[in-house]
């Protein structure tokens, strides 16, 4: 009974589990019959404009689909509105419903195009984005104040909410969204959001001038500190007419920020005495964005249960499966009818050439007598497998240790080839060194020789001429 009372949910998470159901049971549906825009089994569905009121009914069940994703985004944003942000759970599950909102919307966005209802146009969904986006922003801003963060990390997580704000704003001041929801919806959207825009510039200056108290930087503290109260003021100029929570939430600000004020710039101008400049001249504070739209499962088992629909299956998709398998029997029954006709024919043709005594086994081609029997042993033994890994494991343990062994004496025989090789080599030095002296020794001989032969021919020749004489 949950999905025919889908569109009537309760405002909880019950209500968000049974919009997601059905809407996993309707892709499963769309994906076994034709329901879409001009098929055989479209039914017409209807819902209305959001702003209009206007009854729209198409008979495509993507719009159907869309109807109900618009709705769970929608279910998500008034929790995300309505949960307590006091504490840090309420604060973490109003900030999920925000993200979960966003990243509905934006599957609707990038999967659905054109739609017939106007709430849904492009244009519109970014808004919704936009505004979602803003508000899971807020609760972290929250988060972090309380948490005491860092004052500049605080300014720029502010600064993102007003980028958020600033950008829906802008999406919404174009004719077709003026359009869409109204001049009156319009007005009031408009003005909020002008005033969160204002209260949250006011919030990053504000602790933009604590940061600068920080750095002792005394004329920039009066700078941040004097843009903030004129953000609030114009925030508070702007919250007229509204309710009391806004207007008393201003005020509680107003009295933090102008004392801030008033504090800062009788001490600059009594004490530090510090230029004070104009705040168009600070820096440009960027956002820091710590939320995103969260994607959208449109098929999570664990949330859509089983495909209720599993068992059936369309009239047409029954003849089809007849009429493939009486082609496959048909197919089948011809291939076999060619292989009987082919196996004839080949017998048909042996017979013929008379090769039956080719064809049988010659004796000569069959196993031994003696391995038959050794295979019907072994197989007969039931550990025959176990002792046949043991074995391996043993003669791989002794390949291994026979191939250690030729390793070691391989080595040996290099170094004794080596040793050997030094030895040669030795005794050739050996050899040439005796060599060289025997060679000197005999020149040394030669020449002393030599010299006393012509001493000896000097000698005769000065006795001859004495003679003479």
């Amino acid at each position: 009974m949950e999905l025919v009372f889908a569109v009537r949910v309760s405002q909880d998470f019950e209500g968000c589990s049974i919009l997601r159901k059905y809407y996993g049971q309707l892709q499963y549906l769309q994906s076994r019959f034709p329901m879409g825009e001009g098929g055989d089994a479209a039914v017409p569905f209807t819902w209305s404009d959001v702003f209009s009121g206007k009854l729209i009914t198409s008979a495509d069940i993507r719009f159907e689909q869309a109807s109900v994703l618009y709705n769970l985004a929608a279910l998500h944003s008034i929790l995300g509105s309505t949960d307590n942000r006091m504490s840090e759970e309420g604060m973490k599950v109003s900030c999920t419903h925000f993200q979960c909102a966003a990243g509905a919307f934006s599957y609707l966005r990038d999967h659905f195009g054109s739609l017939p209802t106007p709430d849904t146009s492009f244009d519109m969904l970014n808004l919704y984005i936009n505004l979602m986006l803003g508000q899971a922003q807020e609760c972290l801003l929250e988060k972090s104040m309380q948490d005491n963060r860092k004052p500049s990390l605080v300014a720029r997580i502010s600064m993102q909410v007003v980028a958020f704000y600033t950008q829906g704003l802008r999406i919404l001041d174009t004719p077709d969204a003026t359009q869409i929801i109204g001049s009156k919806l319009h007005k009031e959207w408009k003005r909020l959001l002008q005033i969160k825009i204002n209260y949250f510039t006011c919030i990053s200056y504000l602790f933009m001038g604590n940061q600068a108290n920080e750095q002792q930087k005394f004329g920039e503290k009066v700078t941040y500190y004097k843009g903030s109260l004129d953000k609030l003021t114009e925030a508070v100029k702007l919250a007229k007419g509204q309710s009391d929570t806004i207007s008393e939430a201003l005020q509680f600000t107003m009295d933090v920020v102008g004392g801030k004020f008033g504090g800062a710039k009788k001490d600059n101008d009594f004490v530090y005495h510090e230029t004070v400049p104009p705040i168009e001249s600070m820096p440009e504070l960027k956002g820091a964005s710590l939320v995103k739209a969260l994607p959208f499962q449109p098929i999570d088992t664990s949330v859509t249960g089983p495909d209720i629909f599993e068992r059936l299956v369309p009239m047409e998709a029954h003849e089809y499966s007849s009429m493939y398998s009486e082609e496959k029997a048909k197919l089948l029954r011809q291939v076999v009818a060619e292989v009987e006709l082919k196996d004839e024919q080949l017998q048909q043709y042996l017979e013929s050439v008379d090769l039956t005594q080719l064809l049988e086994t010659p004796e000569s081609s069959r196993l031994p007598q003696s391995l038959l029997e050794r295979c019907a042993a072994m197989s007969v033994r039931q550990d025959a497998m176990k002792t046949l890994s043991a074995s391996m494991q043993v003669l791989s343990s002794v390949r291994l240790d026979v191939e250690g062994g030729l390793m070691e004496v391989e080595q040996l025989v290099e170094d004794e080839k080596v040793k050997e090789k030094d030895f040669q080599l030795g005794q050739w030095k050996s050899c040439e060194r005796r060599r060289s002296t025997e060679e000197k020794e005999e020149e040394y001989d030669y020449y002393y020789a030599s010299r006393r032969e012509q001493r000896n021919s000097n000698t005769a020749a000065a006795e001859d001429g004495s003679h003479h004489n």
